[in-house]
């Protein structure tokens, strides 16, 4: 299974309704992209966040449904900068997401009157993900590069002391972001997921800023 397919189960809830729905769009392009990274389609600069871009570098097909169904659109974004992209909630990866779980048995589709919301089959899948994440967290189980982009997602979505309970009630508060950060702080995609939450946050409160002074 994908990271980015992970990363939408993992911010599903049992309702089909988004932990975090403005931010759900940003966890889901900084995913595909790691996705895409090592399918060997992409490359990502190794250099500080606020410059490094982002290069395709192979053409043709991934041999994975998704990605395939994201490639036409990653073409365009060879040569922009990786926060931008992750900003921007590109490759726009939900629909393709989505639509290979509800095909695979993990999601079905529940439709009322004219919208349609994707339901996890069941929990076992963001189970497992929290369990194993929470074992990282605790020293229990060495973190891959997918552990370290999924913590930091939840970390910089306000979601990590929430979902993995396990965690937190052994760590305080403090100690708990203390290891997640040194787990997750080297990470390009994470701190491109960060500084797009960072950048969202801002903007809506500058926008909320601008409406009250009228």
């Amino acid at each position: 299974m994908l990271t980015a397919e992970k990363t939408h189960l993992l911010l599903t809830r049992a309702d089909g309704r988004s932990e975090s729905p403005a931010h759900h769009g940003i966890a889901l392009s900084a995913a595909a992209l790691a996705d895409l990274r090592e399918a060997g389609m992409v490359r990502v600069e190794d250099a500080p966040v606020a410059s490094a871009r982002l290069w395709v570098v192979a053409g043709g097909t991934a041999g994975d449904p998704v990605l395939d169904g994201l490639l036409p659109g990653v073409d365009a974004l060879s040569g922009e900068k990786v926060s931008a992209v992750v900003a921007k909630g590109r490759p726009a990866a939900l629909k393709p997401v989505a639509a290979h779980l509800v095909e695979t048995g993990e999601l079905e589709e529940h439709k009322a009157f004219l919208t349609t919301r994707r339901v996890p089959v069941t929990t076992s899948v963001k189970d497992g993900l929290t369990s194993h994440l929470t074992a990282v967290v605790l020293d229990e189980a060495d973190p891959t590069a997918e552990d370290v982009l999924l913590l930091g997602i939840l970390q910089h979505l306000n979601l990590a002391r929430r979902l993995l309970p396990g965690a937190h009630e052994r760590y305080d508060r403090r100690e708990f972001t203390r290891r997640i950060e040194a787990l997750t702080r080297s990470d390009l995609l994470v701190q491109a997921v960060r500084a797009a939450v960072a950048g969202r946050g801002g903007a809506i409160a500058a926008t909320a800023a601008g409406v009250t002074s009228d």
